[in-house]
């Protein structure tokens, strides 16, 4: 798998990654615009369709939830499902150079 910038694997890895450090888990989300802050502006249409690929695969749940006067779409990570995200979640993190999510989904495989 490519992790590169500019990847729809790099847009889902940063998505999950996000989730992930965010303790958005279960009922727990985040607007959609929040999580698109911090990503290159011009690569952010691969983070629309990658949060449509993790929502099809069932790793992610979208919904609308009120904020303020208005509406939006939260993301939230769907945690019996961190299992099957960890590949990407981990290629992610190894292309940032950042520590690796082990098995038990608990500790962190230091960066070597």
């Amino acid at each position: 798998m490519a992790f590169k910038l500019g990847s729809l694997n790099h847009a889902k890895g940063f998505i999950l990654n996000k989730l992930f450090e965010q303790h958005r888990v279960g009922g727990k989300h985040i607007a959609m615009n929040d999580l698109m802050s911090g990503y290159p502006k011009q690569h952010r249409d691969l983070l629309v369709q990658a949060v449509e690929d993790l929502k099809k695969e069932g790793i992610v749940v979208v919904q609308p939830k009120r904020t303020g006067r208005d509406s939006a779409d939260h993301v939230t990570l769907v945690w019996n499902q961190l299992p099957r995200a960890r590949g990407l979640l981990n290629g992610f993190r190894k292309e940032q150079l950042l520590p690796r999510l082990g098995k038990d989904l608990k500790s962190f495989i230091p960066v070597k």
